[in-house]
């Protein structure tokens, strides 16, 4: 025989075999102290169940309520850390792109003070009336038309064509500065030192920082004209 709070016990949680459920049904009907025991025990049981369930239901609501911390799984961190990289590869980048003064500027800076305008040639050929008109037209800021004169002009000399390149440098056509002093800076003669220079900003205007940075290490090595200036450029590109 089943002691009877063993029978109360499984009764309140549903676990009577078929010969426990006649003996707890034979003790209730014979034993009135038995009987309502096990109606105080129900009572206090299922108050205990609803407190429970509510409980549950509570606990449900506030976690419904309060957001989630989602799982943080290996592959967050990977991903967190390649988010960084990139950012600081950006970063760096801006600064380098956005902080840094574009070469351009640079050489403005310069070329806000132009170079002497040429002499003058007093003659009668067509050579000569054409360096007249040059030089007129470079007294004037006009170097499209000296840039015209000039190359009206079949033998330039190195005068003339280091003012072919001012011309094109001052009127914005940089490839055509550029060759126009790579043909003196070439050979032994008055104007080299001045069409490296000029060269060098030039390279700039025309976003070749490389190339400019070669010809004013050669002027800053040489100690030449502009060197003080384009030691100044170097420690700036």
């Amino acid at each position: 025989m089943t002691d009877k709070e063993t029978l109360i016990e499984k009764y309140l949680h549903g676990e009577l075999s078929e010969t426990e459920f006649q003996e707890f049904e034979q003790q209730v009907t014979s034993d009135a102290d038995f009987a309502d025991e096990v109606k105080l025990r129900s009572v206090i049981f299922a108050k205990a169940k609803s407190d429970f369930k509510q409980q549950l239901r509570d606990a449900h609501q506030a976690k419904e309520a309060t957001p989630s911390i989602p799982k943080i799984k290996p592959l967050y961190y990977v991903k967190r850390i390649a988010a960084v990289f990139i950012f600081g590869v950006i970063a760096f980048a801006l600064y380098h792109f956005l902080g840094k003064t574009n070469s351009g500027d640079l050489a403005d800076t310069y070329l806000a003070e132009t170079h002497t305008d040429p002499t003058v040639v007093m003659g009668k050929t067509d050579d000569e009336k054409a360096w007249q008109l040059a030089v007129a037209a470079f007294q004037q800021d006009d170097y499209a038309k000296a840039v015209r004169s000039i190359k009206n002009i079949p033998s330039p000399d190195t005068e003339q064509q280091f003012y072919l390149g001012l011309g094109n440098l001052y009127q914005s056509d940089y490839l055509a500065a550029i060759a126009a002093f790579e043909s003196l800076i070439r050979s032994e003669n008055r104007f080299a030192e001045s069409a490296k220079w000029y060269i060098s900003l030039a390279y700039l205007k025309n976003n070749q920082p490389g190339q400019a940075k070669k010809h004013l290490q050669d002027i800053v090595n040489v100690s030449s004209w502009k060197a003080k200036e384009a030691q100044t450029l170097l420690d700036t590109l």
